[in-house]
């Protein structure tokens, strides 16, 4: 039987912010927080049955409120850049926060990140809860979110979002933990890499969609079979510091769309979503407290500024009907 537990709670804007451990019958657990609906542990053994952290994480709830690196934390409304901050739905435009220069990211100042989310436990889940009201961050529609949370006996961690709108908006939800398989805060780019995708988007140098898929078969971003990341970095030939690409899933195939596996500590990740594709980021602008290339992002979602590109595949919620997608990563 799973158990959740209350560890600690702080005040944040005259808020309660707690932190929640969920633990299975192995004795394996992961800790969460309702400030972001954020990730603050995910505890597994290694080959040798010695249990450690394996995500990236600030050593108290008060340095979350502070973070500027996304660690650990849900990302919405919409995920990754929007160009020029503004979209077009039929017909009518809107603009949105300007966070990332002239352009938008992860839902502008009013993201999701740095919200307070309620919660609740239930049958063994944890459900954060939040709701988003017409015009936050440009957006259109009053908007209720669920994050949902639950981690099995076999060590599978399962995320849950339901999205629901009183109007046409776009929604794209994801997740940003940085995993670190080996439990340290040294480079991880040493792991084992595959990524089940036939096609990647291009990007330019200010990490935006350019329009252009192109297929990664005999290309520095093709792992169709495991590679070593560190291997493929340089002859990639472009400005990015590592990795900040999309790749669209390989649908035909009942693989993860990713699987990570370190040799040393013998851990393994596979990364599963209902989503069309997962945003590869090597970590290689963190900084301090972290070190660059410490973790490794696996950010399921929809592609990025897919508003902007008809032929990317965008998520549009029609008016009271709820969307459910699913993140899940497998730990071996």
């Amino acid at each position: 039987m799973n158990t959740v537990t209350k560890l600690k709670t702080v005040l944040h804007q005259n808020k309660e912010v707690i932190l929640l451990r969920l633990t299975n019958s192995t004795g394996a657990y992961i800790e969460v927080t309702n400030y972001g609906a954020t990730i603050t542990a995910i505890v597994v053994p290694d080959k040798d049955g010695n249990y450690a952290n394996i995500v990236l994480h600030y050593d108290s709830l008060e340095e979350y409120f502070t973070d500027p690196y996304y660690i650990g934390c849900t990302i919405g409304r919409y995920a990754n850049r929007i160009s020029n901050a503004q979209f077009t739905l039929d017909k009518n435009t809107y603009s949105l926060d300007k966070n990332d220069g002239i352009h938008s990211i992860h839902g502008g100042f009013s993201g999701l990140n740095k919200k307070v989310f309620d919660y609740k436990i239930w049958k063994e889940k944890i459900v954060f809860s939040l709701f988003s009201p017409h015009g936050e961050g440009g957006f259109p529609g009053n908007l209720n979110i669920n994050v949902i949370y639950s981690f099995s006996n076999e060590n599978v961690l399962n995320i849950e979002y339901k999205s629901i709108s009183d109007k046409k908006t776009p929604i794209n939800l994801t997740n940003h933990t940085y995993f670190n398989l080996a439990a340290t805060k040294a480079p991880c780019l040493n792991c084992e890499l595959q990524i089940d995708a036939l096609m990647y988007l291009e990007m330019n140098d200010g990490f935006l969609p350019t329009g252009s898929i192109l297929e990664t078969t005999d290309s520095a971003f093709d792992f169709n079979h495991f590679k070593v990341i560190e291997d493929t970095i340089y002859p990639k030939k472009d400005a990015m510091k590592g990795y900040n690409t999309f790749f669209l899933q390989n649908k035909k195939t009942p693989k993860p769309i990713a699987s990570l596996r370190e040799k040393k500590s013998g851990r393994t990740l596979d990364v599963y979503t209902s989503m069309p594709g997962v945003l590869l980021y090597t970590g290689g602008y963190l900084s301090i407290p972290f070190i660059p290339f410490s973790g490794i992002c696996f950010e399921a979602q929809y592609h990025p500024d897919g508003l902007n590109y008809p032929h990317f595949d965008t998520c549009i919620l029609e008016p009271d009907v709820e969307r459910n997608d699913i993140i899940e990563y497998k730990f071996g």
